[in-house]
């Protein structure tokens, strides 16, 4: 499968026990999703497919933040060491449904950003900065300068993933900060 068609879900970050288990860490909103995974498709750290391993439980620490989980083809502490640092990956369409407009920031990367009144290109998403309050767009300009939309209302109309376009308003203000 291409790399493009690829997402993170988890990082593989040590051994538990002696009898194989090991922690991930969870790198998407719905940690839950290992719940409903038969394997684990792991990577290395250069996006190369290592190996699939077959899942036979799993289980939450939400205290830690952490998914440990157990396969029946790793049996000791040794081989879970040999995982860590690995990628848990899944193709794009196995991600979850978001409401009505919500977007995954990777596919928000790469949007033509066009001025709504006029027409104007303003330049490309490049970044989504996810803070306590709204996120916020990094816009790279032609001239090489980033320019930072607030993900709200009040600046952006509309976002076309099919069309690769986000049309934004009310931004002259933003033009110079």
């Amino acid at each position: 499968m291409k790399g493009d068609d690829l997402v993170e879900v988890g990082k593989i970050i040590a051994p538990h026990g002696v009898k194989g288990e090991f922690k991930v860490f969870p790198l998407t909103d719905f940690p839950d999703r290992f719940e409903s995974m038969d394997e684990l498709d792991l990577y290395d750290g250069n996006g190369r497919f290592i190996k699939t391993v077959p899942i036979s439980s799993v289980r939450f620490r939400p205290d830690k933040g952490e998914v440990m989980i157990t396969s029946p083809k790793i049996r000791d502490r040794d081989e879970a060491e040999a995982l860590r640092g690995m990628l848990v990956k899944v193709s794009k369409d196995q991600r979850r449904d978001l409401p009505e407009g919500e977007y995954w920031i990777d596919d928000l990367i790469g949007l033509s950003v066009i001025d709504e009144g006029s027409g104007e290109t303003i330049g490309t998403l490049c970044d989504v900065m996810v803070t306590g309050g709204s996120d916020v767009y990094t816009v790279k300009r032609p001239d090489g300068r980033d320019m930072m939309i607030p993900a709200v209302g009040v600046y952006v109309s509309s976002v076309d993933i099919a069309s690769g376009v986000l049309k934004v308003k009310n931004i002259e203000g933003l033009r110079d900060l």
